[in-house]
């Protein structure tokens, strides 16, 4: 039984990330090469520890399995339809200068984990334009629940899903 998660996010962010930070946010995007070192996600990477054989490797062989997390494109997985994408364009202009990110893709929830990294990261760079707040968002849903995406929030170092109430009309 798969464990597929659909993940919508979109954020504005700063103008003020460095070269290093947007080549590993355009790598994670699936849009630019793997970076030499990763400031993003750090933590709780898989660690490759057997051969191609399944052969362990002596410990100074071991290495870390960094993947990017939001780099699919194409058809999505048929129990969650649609298309998964990620895009990363930059903003230029006085007012309104920084990046603009949307990425739709389907995780397995072994990923949630390197997830919530990188969400920390978007929701601590997210800015507002004009005065207003942090243009930030994040929906999710399991693939097995309905077709309604439900609002995500980082609470410490847990990725929590949100349930929407529905009020109906008596």
């Amino acid at each position: 039984m798969a464990d597929l998660h659909e993940v919508l996010i979109t954020a504005e962010l700063s103008a003020e990330l460095s070269e290093a930070e947007i080549s590993e946010l355009r790598w994670h995007l699936g849009l630019g090469p793997k970076p030499m070192e990763f400031t993003i996600v750090t933590d709780r990477l898989p660690l490759v520890t057997v051969d191609e054989e399944g052969e362990p490797l002596p410990e100074d062989r071991w290495e870390i399995d960094a993947y990017p997390l939001l780099a699919g494109r194409g058809p999505a997985d048929p129990r969650i339809g649609g298309v998964v994408f990620s895009e990363l364009a930059r903003r230029e202009g006085p007012a309104d200068a920084g990046w603009a990110l949307s990425s739709r893709q389907v995780l397995h929830g072994d990923d949630l984990t390197l997830l919530t990294q990188l969400l920390r990261w978007l929701q601590e760079r997210a800015v507002g334009y004009g005065g207003g707040p942090a243009c930030f968002s994040c929906h999710s849903r399991f693939h097995e629940d309905d077709l309604v995406l439900k609002p995500v929030s980082l609470d410490g170092e847990e990725l929590v899903i949100h349930e929407i109430l529905v009020l109906q009309r008596v």
